[in-house]
């Protein structure tokens, strides 16, 4: 503990709670309203520079302006004239999100949805009087033990210029939590913190940040690029609606994201409607108080409520949002009986209405032909015409899926349903498809010239950010826009789920007329991932050392190897894209061990330094 701050003797201090990095927070007494307080007390070497002392001041006066649940309450504050700079807050009895994330990953992108949903409330609140926080990010965001969300350090915010409407931008803050505009100098507004928060959500979401470097300067160049990788790709749970979420929240420019960030929790609150999670402040005391109980039981009631709201929109003919929901469902439950049951229903009615239309041209074709036959006696009949029922497209062009930097080129428009990806506008609202989309589920129907049979398989794929093959042709990138695929019937053919990043094995399936049809022409397949492999190397230079890699989420034998093998790191159905792993390299003298994540499918190198006489 540093030497005790001059601070009124109404407060008594029990404890020193954490350092950051301008000052240190005690855990303190008021003896006048008999509370527990935090004060949180300059540096001493800080505290005679006025930067700092303006610091601490702007943060006070931006908090108390602000009455939130989940904003940090400000008490008292010492002024700029006293011996000892320091602000007194309510204390918070808990731990950072930061913490928290340092020894659990969420389990679900549902978690990362409820806990940024609260941060919205509380920045939308702050935003409201003018207050700009520009440094959201876990280590700003406390945990109650009673599983309060609790945003605090507002110690860079600005208070807006309601003439301007704007501030104008300076680099402090976290590198790997800027917004782009910070970065370059421009001016600010609420929307900076709405790229922030897209940051801490694609986090949460994934376990990994979008815009990551060896060191801050190359974090900073791929902000202002603007490119990030799908967080699809990441983590196989992330489906569609939350990654337009994510992507409209981390637009590069800020016209093309959230315009508020009441908007975003208001799109997060939808999300999470759908499944059945309404009580957010609920869900998140249940969970922080027993984190693998509440994850354990999860799967169960999401299916449930995904799967009413999918029959509540299909009663309403919007097929394209059941079927999106359906797709959430599947993430976690491929073979969910209720989704296929639900598909094989929809099906059906498919094939009735095709039917119905083929007799009912039929029939009006047979009425024209006697109504005029008198006049065609003297010519010999002609063929009937052959009716072609094609499927409807999911989408229109303008609600094509998000795609994270330019179209594909290899993007084909043969056939049924292949159209190549296009960016999500901003103007497109992410979470609500078109009143007119239709969903295209017929099962069997004659081509336009042999009248050969083809038959559309309904597709779902593991992690479903994947390219599909036919007999070796892309036909498309699997999104909402593109679930079916039709295939001609006469000869066998060879369908393939492809990732185009290669973290997972190719899968391919045999369809046609000899081989048995999958049940309810639904092809369901979780693609297996690909071993990561990855080099090591010492510094110093060890080759007779032994290097041990082991996962740290099983109990399985560690891989072992020497320097400057590549070694296989394996990946199990049940993990995500990527993963912590724990290398251990025993030279005989010194043992040492680090922790590193790796991607499957990916080559990586690691140096590991040596450390004399670590154990």
């Amino acid at each position: 503990m540093e030497q005790a701050p001059r601070i009124p003797e109404r407060y008594t201090l029990i404890e020193e709670v954490g350092q950051g990095g301008m000052a240190v927070v005690y855990r303190a007494q008021d003896e006048t309203l008999k509370r527990e307080v935090a004060i949180k007390v300059l540096h001493q070497h800080l505290a005679g520079e006025p930067e700092s002392r303006a610091r601490l001041e702007r943060e006070a006066q931006a908090v108390a302006k602000l009455r939130h649940d989940n904003i940090l309450e400000i008490f008292d504050y010492s002024g700029l004239d006293s011996a000892s700079s320091y602000i007194v807050t309510e204390f918070i009895d808990g731990q950072t999100l930061k913490q928290f994330l340092n020894s659990r990953q969420l389990a679900f992108p549902e978690l990362a949805a409820l806990i940024v949903g609260e941060v919205c409330g509380a920045l939308a609140h702050a935003h409201a009087a003018g207050v700009i926080h520009r440094d959201v990010k876990p280590e700003n965001v406390m945990i109650r033990k009673d599983g309060l969300i609790k945003l605090m350090d507002f110690g860079i915010a600005q208070i807006l210029d309601f003439q301007r409407m704007t501030v104008t931008g300076q680099l402090l803050g976290s590198p790997a939590y800027m917004a782009p505009e910070i970065i370059e100098g421009k001016q600010l507004d609420f929307r900076t913190d709405v790229f922030s928060v897209g940051i801490m959500l694609y986090l949460l979401a994934t376990g990994a940040l979008p815009f990551a470097g060896k060191n801050p300067h190359e974090v900073l160049r791929r902000i202002t690029e603007g490119k990030f990788p799908d967080p699809r790709t990441i983590r196989h749970g992330v489906d569609q609606v939350l990654a337009r979420i994510i992507t409209r929240a981390l637009a590069r420019r800020p016209d093309d994201r959230y315009p508020d960030v009441a908007l975003l929790g208001d799109d997060l609150a939808a999300y999470l409607a759908e499944a059945g999670l309404t009580d957010a402040r609920g869900e998140l005391r249940t969970y922080f108080g027993d984190p693998p109980a509440y994850e354990a039981a999860l799967p169960k009631r999401l299916a449930a409520a995904l799967t009413d709201s999918a029959a509540t929109h299909l009663a309403a003919a919007r097929r394209v949002k059941a079927l999106e929901l359906w797709n959430r469902v599947l993430a976690f439950d491929p073979e969910n009986p209720v989704v296929t049951s639900a598909l094989r229903r929809l099906e059906g009615r498919r094939r009735l209405r095709t039917a119905a239309a083929a007799l009912g041209t039929a029939a009006l074709f047979a009425g024209i032909g006697a109504a005029v036959v008198h006049r065609v006696h003297s010519h010999p009949p002609r063929p009937a015409p052959i009716l072609v029922v094609r499927s409807a497209p999911l989408l229109s062009a303008s609600d094509s899926p998000i795609a994270v930097g330019p179209p594909d080129p290899d993007a084909q428009t043969r056939g049924h349903g292949t159209a190549p990806s296009t960016p999500i506008s901003p103007a497109t609202h992410p979470t609500r498809p078109r009143a007119d989309a239709r969903l295209a589920l017929d099962r069997e129907q004659p081509t336009s010239r042999g009248g050969a049979a083809t038959r559309t398989f309904t597709l779902g794929p593991t992690p479903q950010n994947v390219d599909v093959y036919l007999d070796g042709h892309r036909q498309f990138g699997y999104d909402l826009d593109h679930t079916t695929l039709a295939v001609p019937w006469k000869a066998d053919h060879v369908i393939e789920f492809r990732s185009p990043t290669g973290c997972c094995f190719v899968e391919r399936v045999e369809v046609g007329p000899d081989h048995p049809l999958p049940s309810d022409a639904i092809i369901a397949r979780r693609l297996k991932w690909r071993p990561a492999l990855l080099l090591i190397t010492t510094e110093p230079a060890s080759e007779s050392a032994r290097v041990l890699v082991r996962d740290l989420n099983r109990q399985v034998t560690p891989t072992a190897g020497h320097p400057g093998e590549e070694i296989d790191v394996p990946f199990f159905p049940d993990d995500d894209a990527s993963k912590e792993i724990e290398i251990a390299v025993d030279t005989g003298e010194a043992f040492t061990t680090e922790k590193i994540r790796v991607r499957a499918g990916e080559r990586s190198r690691h140096v590991v330094k040596l450390r004399a006489g670590a154990n």
